[in-house]
């Protein structure tokens, strides 16, 4: 019958000889001690414990590392940017400038656009320093347009602003249209759309213009479930991030 006991050998820990040094006699002894060739499954499990342990923080300090990075940038390079918010579709309905803000705040950024400097400035002025003027013509809230200290709302297409209350401001055809080639608005119309305002009948539609929801009606086009979603989500509304790049 054989042991259960686990095998046992025997290992040579320390070893003394006598020998002759200088006419004296040392002696040296020999010393075992016993030991089991068989590994204590416990010890596997706690080496096994800590190699996952340390795999796992490992794994944080990466994500978390990671993370700081992203704020860190976030922080450094998005802490002063331009929120331009529109609705690409004509309606008869006329929204006004506080129900373009509640909409805005319900949609989620869709697109960041980094613009030079010098524009960015130019727009950023003219939506914190807006001056109030006396007109006959009053512009239709259809573009929301937010900085940290200011907020103006424009007619798409058009050198129309009112503020908040819906007051009259001025702008100049340069400026709606820095605005627009800025933030790219016009590539979420069909050129028909653009074409029925004064904007782009005073400039030309820039070479890089392609309509935005050209490849969804393409690819929908025989889904009219899913040609009504392209709809909802035009009234929903877009949201665009302007950032000054240095």
């Amino acid at each position: 019958m054989k042991s259960l006991m686990p095998k046992k050998s025997f290992v040579l820990l320390g070893e003394r000889r006598t020998a002759q040094l200088n006419g004296e006699s040392i002696r040296h002894h020999h010393r075992w001690t016993e030991f089991t060739t068989e590994e204590p499954t416990s010890k596997k499990q706690e080496e096994m414990k800590r190699n996952a342990l340390l795999l796992f923080l490992w794994a944080l300090a990466l994500v978390t590392n990671v993370r700081c990075a992203s704020k860190s940038r976030e922080k450094t390079e998005f802490q002063d940017s331009i929120v331009v918010f529109f609705r690409p579709i004509y309606s008869s309905k006329v929204v006004s400038a506080k129900e373009l803000i509640m909409m805005s705040n319900k949609v989620p950024v869709y697109d960041t656009l980094f613009v030079d400097r010098g524009d960015y400035n130019s727009i950023k002025n003219f939506i914190e320093n807006k001056e109030v003027i006396r007109t006959d013509v009053k512009g239709i809230p259809e573009v929301y347009l937010k900085t940290k200290r200011g907020t103006v709302f424009l007619t798409q297409f058009n050198p129309l602003a009112v503020d908040i209350d819906g007051s009259p401001l001025a702008i100049s055809m340069g400026m709606a249209y820095r605005i627009n080639t800025c933030s790219k608005m016009y590539n979420y119309y069909t050129k028909e759309e653009i074409s029925w305002d004064t904007l782009f009948r005073e400039y030309s539609l820039p070479e890089d213009y392609h309509y935005h929801y050209d490849k969804y009606y393409q690819e929908f086009k025989n889904n009219g479930h899913k040609l009504d979603s392209i709809f909802i989500v035009k009234k929903r509304g877009v949201k665009l991030w302007l950032i000054a790049r240095e």
